[in-house]
């Protein structure tokens, strides 16, 4: 469901889904957005009438100087970034749609494998395991991959079919469509709308590469919860406790 913010885009509460055997997830409880650096005085109250417990900030340092989250009272904010520099994991030089899109492709494949990232999606399910129940907001930039990917592993954790977790994720392509909109009405040519239609939204191969590239490694998603983020069966137990109705 996504949240009527007046300056955080792309923002969506995972609460309302639901697995096949009924399990549901709590409504205001799972947050995924962009970054806060826009939030207006409106947004950040809301957030705080919500009671936002948390805060996870999957950003570099760079774009995080650029844009600093607003505070939240009673909200603590902490750094949990997959990639050290994204301009780094990121080269966008070329102005060739094919090329950028090759190159959104390859970093599902570092954001599956990559240590760095296998250490701060583990911290981000320490965050939450550690949880008392609070809503927990984590973002990026456009809330998209790095964000995206957060909320496919914790779908899949609390048991939601990959069909499932996989639909949830293409629910950014909504707000990219309004991105472009919102381009092509300001004059942009069609050149620069083909370049960031590459950029803006989400694409199903690179979900399901994702999910490739952790099977091919660890043989399936549980074992990747298992052994390279330390979330086994009583981990899940305790997820579905907090998280879940």
């Amino acid at each position: 469901m996504f949240l009527d913010f007046e300056g955080i885009e792309n923002a969506r509460d995972l609460g309302g889904l639901t697995r096949p055997d009924g399990g549901r997830i709590k409504e205001g409880v799972l947050l995924r957005t962009g970054h806060l650096g826009r939030a207006t005085d409106g947004d950040i109250a809301c957030l705080k009438d919500m009671g936002l417990g948390l805060i996870v900030d999957m950003r570099d340092n760079r774009e995080r100087e650029r844009h600093p989250d607003r505070s939240v009272p009673g909200a603590k904010n902490i750094h949990i970034p997959p990639v050290p520099d994204l301009e780094v994991y990121i080269p966008i030089k070329s102005q060739n749609p094919k090329e950028v899109r090759a190159v959104f492709h390859e970093f599902y494949r570092l954001l599956s494998l990559h240590p760095l990232a296998i250490d701060a999606y583990g911290a981000f399910f320490r965050e939450l395991l550690a949880g008392s129940g609070k809503p927990v907001l984590w973002h990026c930039t456009q809330g998209k991959d790095r964000t995206g990917v957060g909320g496919m592993l914790l779908m899949s954790a609390l048991g939601f079919e990959r069909e499932a977790v996989v639909e949830e994720y293409m629910r950014t392509n909504l707000f990219a469509q309004k991105q472009l909109a919102d381009m092509a009405q300001k004059g942009a040519t069609e050149k620069e709308l083909a370049l960031m239609g590459e950029v803006f939204p989400v694409f199903q191969g690179n979900a399901r590469y994702y999910f490739d590239c952790v099977e091919m490694e660890y043989g399936s998603i549980e074992n990747y919860l298992e052994l390279a983020l330390n979330v086994g069966p009583d981990e899940v137990e305790k997820l579905e406790g907090i998280y879940l109705e």
